[in-house]
């Protein structure tokens, strides 16, 4: 049975939340898209000052994605980066990613260098939303060309009573900016929808579970859409 089908009873969550959080949420639901193949991604993911009251910062953030239900994996991501903390309010980033997509024949080897800026948003309905804009330069191994893609990212969440858990939503919009030789084609390229929950585990240590709806534009004639069991860990320091 499709993740999706599973977890229908879950959207009644969504219900009041923030309006435009919702709006990015429901992104992937909208009719015109072909038959969704289950997926689970894993991440771990982490960051921090490079010592105590620094405002230099690294990140690192690794994946594994496997498709045909969590039989067969799919693509691979090592993400180094570096940052400084401008203000309380505003982290600025740089770094580099390897991607490797598993296919039938070669794999296909990507090469993304990325600039982004992280930041709160604001207090709402209980919760915190915050966001990540992301600007990447895409390189493929025996393509030409340089492929640009933004990705806008905003993640609202609020405990659940006064333990560890809490209500996560979150959407990710990504937009090509220009052709490539290589397959790029400009202008919307994919949303990822999350709902789920997180797990406090230590004052340092986060667990994120949940379904995610990915959205691929596929052309003038239908999107794809993958139910995905996301699973991430996060850790600072």
């Amino acid at each position: 049975m499709p993740l999706k089908r599973r977890i229908q009873n879950s959207q009644t969550a969504l219900a009041g939340l923030p309006p435009a959080v919702c709006a990015a949420a429901v992104l992937a639901w909208l009719p015109g898209v072909s038959a969704a193949q289950d997926q689970v991604w894993s991440s771990v993911n982490t960051s921090g000052p490079v010592s105590t009251g620094s405002r230099w910062l690294v990140w690192f953030d690794g994946h594994a994605r496997f498709r045909e239900g969590g039989d067969t994996l799919d693509t691979t991501i090592l993400r180094p980066g570096v940052g400084y903390r401008v203000n309380t309010r505003l982290d600025l980033w740089v770094g580099y990613a390897q991607v490797t997509n598993r296919r039938p024949g070669a794999d296909v080897q990507e090469h993304r260098v990325w600039q982004q800026a992280s930041y709160p948003i604001v207090r709402i309905a209980g919760g915190a939303l915050t966001g990540r804009t992301r600007l990447e330069q895409r390189f493929r191994e025996g393509g030409d060309g340089t492929g640009l893609r933004l990705r806008q990212f905003v993640r609202w969440s609020r405990p659940l009573g006064d333990g560890p858990v809490s209500a996560v939503v979150a959407n990710e919009t990504f937009i090509a900016l220009n052709d490539a030789d290589w397959g790029q084609r400009g202008g919307f390229d994919q949303n990822r929808a999350f709902l789920g929950l997180a797990w406090q585990a230590t004052p340092k240590a986060r667990l994120e579970a949940g379904y995610l709806n990915h959205r691929i534009n596929g052309g003038p004639v239908s999107d794809t859409v993958n139910d995905t069991l996301s699973l991430a860990v996060f850790a600072t320091f």
